[in-house]
């Protein structure tokens, strides 16, 4: 008597599948879904850092071979250089973007702001502009860092609060070239 029940309970959990591997989904899916936004989001970020990190490059050469110097390169001429480089990932709005270019006489004097204020709010003092000189023409070297700062704000819910380095799940890409001025 008892077998011939447990082969009816077997039989009848055999024949009552229907629907578990929809439930099964239901209770994963979340999760699986919150993994894949937080790596796309993530894996977005870094490309968006390293688009900004090329552009800086590129367009700081402008500085240290003195194209910017002799054609009077203005702020604003030198930040849409920089976009033209950066504009496949990163937009170019004026609250998003900030750039920050100072000149030294040597690189132990250099002194330069953090980017992020000690509440985790941007620094508004990121908007230097010094292109310095050359130094064969006046014989004292002339060190440039050229910064630039972009807001990346964070989608993901949960994800946010681990890499997000400012206040409202904004992330701060950074990208800073040093260098002396080429003669020229």
């Amino acid at each position: 008597m008892m077998r011939r029940r447990f082969r009816t309970l077997v039989k009848d959990g055999k024949r009552n599948t229907k629907g578990s591997v929809a439930i099964e989904f239901a209770l994963i899916a979340p999760i699986f879904f919150l993994l894949f936004f937080a790596i796309l989001e993530t894996s977005l970020a870094w490309f968006g850092s390293m688009v900004l990190e090329n552009g800086m490059k590129q367009t700081a050469r402008l500085i240290r071979t003195g194209q910017a110097q002799n054609s009077n390169m203005t702020q604003q001429q030198f930040r849409d250089a920089l976009c033209a480089q950066i504009n496949v990932v990163l937009s170019c709005n004026a609250d998003k973007l900030y750039i920050d270019v100072r000149s030294y006489s040597s690189f132990a004097g250099a002194a330069f702001p953090d980017p992020i204020n000690p509440d985790g709010t941007l620094n508004p003092n990121l908007n230097t502009y010094s292109l310095g000189g050359s130094t064969q023409a006046s014989g004292v070297d002339t060190i440039i860092l050229a910064r630039a700062f972009y807001t990346w704000q964070m989608i993901t819910p949960l994800i946010g609060q681990f890499y997000a380095n400012m206040p409202n799940n904004v992330r701060l890409l950074s990208s800073s070239v040093a260098f002396r001025n080429e003669p020229f």
